[in-house]
Parts: C-alpha cells; structure tokens; sequence
C-alpha cells in the first residue's frame, strides 16, 4: 500500500504538538475546587499567575467528581471546598494538611418578578417552589435543610421543595424562571445579582458553619509551587478577592 507522504507529516506534526502540550500541562499548577466557588478561584488564580508567573490550570465540579479526577490525574496538588466534604472524600483521596480560605453564607434567592423580605415568606401563596441542592452533593443543601429546621419551616412547606444536584443548577432554575426561590451561596448570589430578583442572606446562627479551605493532596505538601500558592492564598491580595466574591 503506498503512503502518503502529506498525511504521514501531518501525523508526525499532531504528534510533536501534543507532545509540547502534555509537557506544558506538566509543568503547570493545577488544582480543582467545588463548581460553587469558580468565580472567585478563578480571579484568585489570575492574580496568582500575574504575581508568581507561575502558570495554573483548574478543574471545578462536585467534590466526587473532582477527588476521583485528582485521585486518576495525580496532577492535582489542592482542592479547594467545604472542610467536612472534604474529609468525607478520605476513601477516595488523601489529605496532608487543610489551609482556610473563608466562610461560606448561605442565601435565600428569589426569581425576578416576586419579592420575599424574610425566610418566612417562603410560607407564603405567591411562592410556588423552593429548591435546594442535594444534602449528599452541596453543603448548601445541609445549610437549606438545617436552616428550615430553624425556623420550623420543614413539614409546612414539603409540597414546594425540589432537590437538585448543585448550587449552579439551583442557580440556573431562578435565572430561567422555573423556581421562585432557592437556597444558594452568597457567591453565586454575587455573581447572578444582576439576572436575580433578590437574595436574603440567612443568619449564621441558623445553620452549622460553613469553613472554606484549600486541601492540600498528600505528596503535594512540600512542593514549591503549592508552597507559593498556600502562602499567595493567605495574603491580604487574596484575602480581598474571595471576600468580594462573599467567602
């Protein structure tokens, strides 16, 4: 069979391209995070990258899905969400240190069209549904559930509530209109604030408290770039993105 010599280069060419773009992926710095906190890992990665010139890469999704991705890659050196789903995942994936990085706040939200001035509107006739993340997925919806446990809201309104997988998709159902309400965290409120109705920031009190960390990936620790990145992350230059993103 007579080959061809165009298409032969071509091959050759593909595969000196990924090549350069495995070693570039390898030198890189990546780390994962819950999809909740995108945004504000997101910025906090910009200005890592401009400080330290380091260059990084990040994956962001539910906590199951980003430990096996982590656990498959050995690429990951940190993820960063909530501490107890975090040390839920020691099954999957290990731990060699924890550094914070904020609180979480839970919100109420409202679609556009309606407007609600306190939790207890949610027994009100106007407001149709309310949906949360799954308990098993999202600690906001831990926070949801415990929050209308606190204000004994549960049982009165069951017919209203819909579970969903994430915070984002939660998110996604007030943007389009098919949920009056949901409960979300502050920095999906912040960054949606334009396309929502409102938001009602829940009393801490109400609600077990959300703490935010970088887990650092056993055999990550002594690394020089997660050592950079850990210590970027407690500087004052970081500290005021996450709180500008409500962490």
């Amino acid at each position: 069979m007579k080959i061809d010599k165009l298409h032969v280069k071509k091959i050759i060419c593909m595969a000196v391209l990924a090549l350069v773009a495995v070693q570039v992926h390898a030198q890189g710095f990546m780390i994962a995070s819950a999809a909740g906190y995108k945004k504000p890992v997101m910025a906090v990665l910009e200005s890592f990258e401009k400080t330290t010139g380091i260059q990084t890469h990040a994956v962001y999704g539910n906590m199951q899905m980003v430990a096996s991705q982590a656990k498959q890659s050995g690429e990951i050196s940190c993820i960063i969400g909530d501490k107890k789903f975090l040390d839920k995942l020691c099954s999957t994936i290990n731990f060699s240190d924890y550094h914070p990085v904020g609180k979480g706040v839970l919100v109420l939200a409202y679609r556009k069209g309606i407007r609600i001035t306190k939790i207890e509107d949610l027994l009100a006739e106007k407001i149709q549904s309310l949906f949360i993340p799954q308990d098993g997925k999202a600690i906001y919806g831990v926070a949801g559930s415990e929050a209308l446990k606190s204000y004994n809201l549960g049982r009165r309104i069951t017919r209203k509530v819909t579970r969903v997988a994430t915070v984002p998709q939660v998110v996604s159902y007030l943007l389009t209109g098919e949920a009056d309400t949901g409960f979300i965290n502050l920095t999906e409120a912040l960054a949606n604030k334009d396309r929502l109705g409102g938001y009602i920031v829940v009393p801490q009190n109400k609600y077990t408290e959300i703490r935010i960390v970088a887990g650092v990936v056993q055999g990550f620790c002594d690394k020089p770039d997660t050592k950079k990145f850990l210590n970027f992350i407690q500087s004052k230059k970081a500290a005021t993105i996450f709180r500008g993103h409500g962490l």
